[in-house]
């Protein structure tokens, strides 16, 4: 059984994206898209309403169109997810990931779910909304690999995440920050970075339920 180490997961992360770089690098690109588009119109939509005089419905509408495009950021990840998934089966990540339907409702549900939380968290001065956020990291996980149903796969993830609270916030910290520095070179540089920390997190979902992981 791997263990929750957070060296062992970011390399795990790193030598799988290099196994298989041509399929992460299409899949990305593909949620890249899919945001681009979603976020061009809720933009389009919203800003008539945000040009208004009204200084608190503007920053109302602009947190909700925020967690609106997080949501849809999170539900075509589906195919990322599910690809480091099945890599830590063993198994190659394929395109057909992408319109795979397998636990797509649980999955969109329990990201509503999260969502709706971290909007009301980031109302409530950001930092519940951060807390929220960390506890929560691996529903969309339980959703898409088990079928859990929101509710359960929340509950699931705070209580692992509260279990190996130390381990599980530098496993996150170190995904996040590869994510920034994807961002840093240019955002081109998230077409690696994105899949080395969704595997990386990926590894320690498996390493908290003491599931194996294919070398």
């Amino acid at each position: 059984m791997p263990q929750l180490d957070v060296g062992a997961a970011v390399s795990y992360g790193w030598t799988k994206f290099q196994q298989y770089a041509k399929e992460f690098i299409i899949l990305v690109l593909a949620v890249f898209l899919a945001t681009v588009v979603v976020s061009l119109v809720a933009f389009l939509v919203i800003l008539p309403a945000v040009a208004s005089d009204s200084a608190i419905l503007s920053a109302i509408l602009w947190s909700l169109m925020s967690v609106l495009v997080m949501a849809v950021a999170f539900i075509v990840q589906a195919g990322v997810y599910r690809a480091g998934l099945e890599v830590t089966k063993g198994r190659a990540p394929a395109l057909t990931m992408l319109t795979d339907t397998t636990n797509i409702g649980p999955y969109v549900l329990t990201i509503l779910a999260v969502s709706l939380g971290a909007f009301v968290g980031f109302v409530l001065c950001v930092i519940p909304g951060i807390i929220w956020l960390f506890f929560t990291a691996y529903a969309p996980l339980l959703a898409l690999d088990k079928g859990m149903g929101p509710g359960d796969a929340i509950r699931r993830s705070i209580d692992m995440v509260k279990e190996n609270i130390g381990a599980v916030l530098l496993v996150l910290l170190a995904a996040y920050v590869i994510y920034y520095i994807g961002a840093v070179i240019c955002y081109v540089g998230l077409l690696v970075t994105i899949p080395v920390a969704l595997v990386t997190i990926t590894y320690s979902y498996r390493a908290l339920n003491n599931e194996p992981v294919a070398p």
